[in-house]
């Protein structure tokens, strides 16, 4: 006996979705893909923004801390630092000369046959070599260690010798210069700013070592008190505060 097959048209139809239906499974799909997307940028994104502050906060505070030939550079205080050149602090030329001579605290020894011009160490306030001219009349480049004495301080012979000058002129104001010769080695000291007439030596004079010239002051090219210490070897002007630090070692 054969079973009877339904034909196309008798078969029982699929039921069909309604088009509202369609439209809001798509609404539905949209949104899970949105906030499938939302989740892997708030996962995946959070590291990557984080990496970029953290290499910036690198960059700060290495910024920070950079050192120039073994000098550690300061950089300016800000929220946020950046690599600039204007934020680094530059170094004045005393800090510079003073990184060059291994700083400039000394000890004043006098016992030996050549002396500091003065019986106690006072601060460099303009060392020898190049510099901006602090004053109309001033060199840029300082032949002498300026000594920040104070006014009417007593000033030293550094050295036996006899007095090459002593008189007011120029750039010097009063000044005094000794011509030395110690075992055979010929130097001149010079004394610059003195206080007008108050100089206790004469040209010709022979002095002993320690014997009073003068009295700082601020006569000539000067920018306040002080004393201007200058040797000359030759007629070539040294570096009298390494020249002092040499030859009055103990």
């Amino acid at each position: 006996m054969k079973k009877s097959v339904a034909t196309k048209s008798e078969q029982s139809p699929k039921p069909h979705k309604s088009v509202g239906k369609r439209i809001w499974g798509g609404f539905v799909s949209v949104i899970a893909l949105a906030l499938a997307a939302a989740f892997a940028l708030a996962t995946v994104g959070s590291p990557l923004l984080f990496s970029q502050t953290s290499a910036r906060a690198s960059v700060t505070h290495a910024a920070s801390k950079a050192t120039i030939n073994g000098q550690k550079i300061t950089a300016a205080p800000g929220k946020d630092q950046q690599i600039s050149r204007g934020s680094f602090q530059a170094l004045s030329a005393t800090e510079l000369y003073a990184l060059s001579v291994g700083g400039l605290d000394y000890t004043v020894n006098n016992t030996g046959v050549i002396r500091w011009p003065f019986d106690y160490a006072v601060p460099i306030n303009s060392p020898f070599g190049s510099r901006v001219a602090p004053c109309k009349g001033c060199s840029t480049f300082h032949r002498g260690t300026d000594f920040d004495t104070g006014d009417m301080a007593p000033v030293y012979a550094v050295a036996a010798g006899v007095v090459s000058a002593s008189t007011f002129q120029g750039s010097y104001g009063q000044y005094v210069a000794i011509d030395h010769d110690v075992n055979g080695n010929k130097f001149t000291s010079i004394y610059a700013h003195l206080t007008a007439n108050s100089e206790k030596v004469q040209v010709g004079d022979v002095i002993t070592k320690g014997e009073l010239i003068g009295l700082t002051g601020s006569t000539g090219e000067s920018t306040g008190p002080h004393l201007d210490f200058e040797i000359d070897i030759d007629g070539t002007a040294v570096d009298s505060f390494k020249w002092l630090k040499q030859y009055t070692a103990p």
